[in-house]
């Protein structure tokens, strides 16, 4: 993540931080907030309109990865599918990406003996939709248990998709 780092997010959560420190941070995520709303208008015409909106406001904040399935169709061509709720699994929220030509998954705490948060329980934070070069885009999601994922796909290459 480039603006919405893990270690900005733990510590805008620290209550040990003294006035000034909080500040500090305060307008350090302001500023981040500003420069990736700048970055991000201009891929409007590089996703269908429903995506870019969706990912205009709080994209999927605060709800739960039901799962994450990733689809090889051949060695070069594998599509990543994201599941998620934030009413308990009663809608699901299907967030498909093709022609995905790098993933990455990194875990922050999973060594940890005593984790922040618990790293079970994947609660969606913050993601970052950024331009890669003129034909790739780049996406990158945080979860509060220090679990992040990044990949790499074409323009136009991501769908939403409403399970009720």
């Amino acid at each position: 993540m480039r603006y919405f780092t893990y270690e900005l997010f733990l510590a805008q959560s620290d209550g040990s931080l003294s006035l000034i420190e909080e500040k500090k941070i305060q307008d350090q995520w302001n500023k981040y907030v500003l420069e990736y709303r700048s970055t991000y208008e201009a891929l409007a015409n590089r996703m269908s309109k429903d995506v870019y909106q969706r990912f205009s406001g709080w994209g999927f904040h605060d709800y739960h990865l039901l799962s994450l399935k990733l689809e090889h169709e051949s060695l070069r061509k594998m599509n990543l599918k994201l599941t998620l709720s934030n009413d308990e699994g009663l809608t699901k929220n299907i967030l498909l990406f093709n022609d995905v030509s790098f993933i990455e998954y990194h875990h922050e705490n999973y060594d940890n003996d005593k984790p922040v948060m618990n790293r079970d329980i994947d609660i969606w934070l913050y993601e970052e939709l950024l331009s890669v070069d003129s034909t790739t885009l780049s996406f990158e999601v945080i979860f509060s248990s220090g679990a992040s994922i990044a990949i790499k796909f074409p323009n136009h290459a991501v769908t939403i998709i409403e399970e009720r």
